[in-house]
């Protein structure tokens, strides 16, 4: 055999088969990573694109934050209240944002858009401008083919939808809303440019809108009539009480929102998208609501059938909501989920914390002798009540100055009502606290005279019963509610001087007694939720709070027509002159009292129903903002030839004092589109 021979032709070529198949193999790993480390780096590209966006965003929100504090400052006079720097506005107008870029016409075709990023922005005094350029968001394309639609810039349904849309999901808003302009970001912050530079890093665009004048849906609703009752939701004084049918739900839907809502609490039949009420479990509601130390910014915990009550913590999360249930997508544009207050007066600049008036419910004579004469300055005396004030240890005959940080009642009454003697202000104080106890027996309050003589003087309240003399005799039968009241605007029903029948009057002008509605509050909150904007420019919302408010008692309720007469007429007053306090309710009920009953009790159903969820201390914005990373290419010829790399699109909720300048709370929500 030859050993040296070749290799037969078979197995050369097996040989070079094997060769041929590591030589693929091997290529195809090639491939594989370097179409791996390709994608990767794309990622990596992308993922830092999006980081600069997101950047982007959230530094842009800062800066539209920080104009808004501006405008606050730049639109008041400054002085210092208690220690504190206040900012009191210049004139009325300035006690709300400023607003610009808004689409004309009259009713307001969007009422809830404050302003948007403008080019040639013509906003006035003290607003701030937003740096826009003469680039538009949806009408000018990048040059890689990027723009923002209006159904987009409308996605959270705040802007009315055009008329005739087939899909409640389709969101596009009506065609006088005009797009944000986009602000360019360079390399020393936001500039108004006209052409095209290499210095951009990225744009945002924005709109701002006034969410403390739409409903905060976590808080408003209740089961409706048969089975809640008249004197449940008739006196108000909770946005709980508001009637959402009034911006356009149906009344089944009202039901499902506050049975899923409120599910543990109220303990409603059925299941979601079906859930009804009974009398009982519409008092559990109610019963669950009306704790004056609600604040409404937590669910309460309870657990009820393994499941819990809700809460909406984004919008994004309502919207969802609402296209499971399929409730009206044009009531979304009065809905929102975020409100705050600071529980602090304004009227005359007090800036006082309010007087919580559960507080009332202490004047017993079995109460806590030590809180009693700390929050009234009352010791009982056998029979009747002895005023010392809170820091004597005998009768007063005068009412002291307080500090401002803890004042007690009749302080309080004291600093609202001027002018008034000291007897005048304990009848009044005796009469409010007759109207809040639950017995038939006369408050009676005795005071030192001034100089001193026998016997002392004393003050009486009112009851359904007389008191026995030498009390005087009122000439007509007072309304007494016998009940804990339910808002500071039922201290109408109080007597300000027996002799002559009169009660506190929240229903002129220039009614002297109004500034009580500020100093004072159902809630012991320092700060909560559910609250409106009094200043508000939509008048359903408005029809919503007042919607069955008792006129009279025990329950008569304005027609709808003549409540939705009413809250139109409140909002046109607010919008020619802004409300500054809650006292302004007085004048307001001025302006609309040709709609209102004859009774100074028919007219106060404004105060009633407002006094306690309405405020205008604070802003409560939303900020839709929508930011892209990018440069300008060399070759760029105009602003809109901007490469788009990254967007980011936040909707910051905030609530700005706008006495303090300070952010008492906000919400950051990341948009996922």
């Amino acid at each position: 055999m030859n050993l040296t021979a070749s290799a037969s032709p078979g197995k050369r070529g097996a040989a070079l088969l094997i060769v041929l198949a590591f030589v693929v193999i091997l290529s195809g790993l090639a491939v594989a990573y370097l179409s791996r480390t390709g994608t990767d780096r794309q990622l990596a590209h992308g993922t830092f694109n999006e980081s600069r966006a997101d950047i982007l965003a959230r530094s842009a929100l800062d800066l539209i934050v920080g104009d808004l504090k501006q405008e606050i400052a730049l639109g008041s006079t400054s002085s210092t209240v208690n220690g504190a720097v206040i900012y009191n506005p210049i004139q009325p107008a300035y006690i709300q944002p400023t607003r610009s870029g808004n689409p004309p016409g009259t009713p307001d075709p969007a009422p809830n858009l404050i302003r948007r990023s403008v080019q040639s922005d013509p906003i006035t005094s003290p607003g701030v401008s937003s740096h826009a350029s003469a680039v538009n968001s949806t009408t000018d394309v990048s040059s890689n083919g990027r723009s923002i639609s209006l159904a987009r810039w409308n996605k959270h349904y705040l802007i009315p939808r055009v008329a005739g849309l087939s899909s409640p999901n389709d969101t596009t808003p009506i065609a006088s809303f005009v797009a944000p302009d986009w602000v360019l970001v360079t390399t020393t912050g936001p500039a108004m440019l006209t052409t095209p530079s290499a210095a951009v890093l990225g744009r945002y665009a924005y709109a701002i809108y006034d969410e403390g004048g739409i409903i905060d849906i976590n808080v408003a609703g209740y089961p409706p009539d048969p089975n809640t009752t008249v004197p449940q939701y008739g006196p108000k004084g909770l946005l709980s009480f508001a009637d959402l049918t009034a911006v356009g739900m149906s009344t089944s839907s009202e039901n499902d929102l506050v049975g899923w809502r409120n599910y543990a609490s109220a303990q409603p039949s059925g299941s979601f998208g079906g859930f009804t009420f009974t009398p009982a479990t519409a008092t559990n509601y109610f019963n669950a609501v009306i704790p004056s130390t609600n604040d409404f910014l937590t669910t309460n915990g309870t657990v009820w059938n393994n499941g819990t009550d809700q809460k909406f913590v984004t919008r994004q999360m309502l919207i969802e909501y609402r296209q499971a249930v399929n409730f009206s997508a044009d009531a979304m544009r009065y809905l929102g989920t975020f409100s705050r207050e600071r529980n602090v007066s304004t009227w005359n600049n007090s800036q006082i914390p309010r007087f919580p008036i559960a507080k009332l419910n202490e004047v017993i004579p079995t109460g806590d002798a030590a809180r009693i004469k700390a929050d009234f300055g009352l010791v009982w005396n056998s029979d009747h009540w002895d005023y010392y004030g809170r820091a004597s240890a005998t009768l007063a005959s005068s009412i002291a100055a307080f500090d401002y940080a803890n004042p007690e009642f009749f302080q309080l009454l004291n600093y609202a009502l001027p002018g008034r003697s000291t007897g005048d202000i304990l009848t009044v104080g005796a009469s409010i606290i007759d109207q809040n106890d639950t017995d038939q027996n006369t408050t009676i309050i005795e005071y030192a005279a001034n100089p001193s003589v026998s016997p002392n003087p004393r003050a009486y309240g009112v009851e359904v019963t007389p008191a026995p003399a030498p009390a005087p005799t009122p000439p007509t039968t007072p309304t007494v509610l016998n009940r804990a009241l339910r808002s500071v605007g039922e201290f109408g029903y109080a007597y300000d001087n027996i002799s002559s029948g009169q009660t506190l009057n929240f229903t002129l002008n220039s009614a002297t007694d109004a500034g009580v509605l500020d100093l004072f509050s159902y809630t012991s909150a320092t700060v909560r939720a559910g609250v409106v904007n009094l200043n508000m420019r939509n008048s359903s919302v408005m029809a919503a709070v007042l919607s069955g408010a008792i006129e009279a008692q025990p329950s008569a309720t304005p027609s709808r027509p003549r409540r939705d007469a009413i809250a139109a007429r409140l909002v046109a007053a607010t919008s020619s002159s802004p409300a500054l306090s809650r006292q302004d309710l007085a004048r307001l009920t001025a302006a609309v009292i040709a709609n209102l009953g004859a009774s100074e009790e028919n007219r106060e159903v404004v105060s009633r129903a407002l006094s306690d969820l309405c405020q205008t201390r604070t802003w409560n914005l939303t900020i839709d903002v929508i930011a892209q990373s990018g440069r300008y290419p060399s070759i760029a010829v105009a602003l809109k030839d901007f490469i788009v790399e990254g967007e980011k699109r936040y909707w910051l909720h905030v609530a700005i004092d706008r006495f303090t300048g300070e952010v008492i709370d906000q919400q950051l929500e990341a948009v996922y589109e």
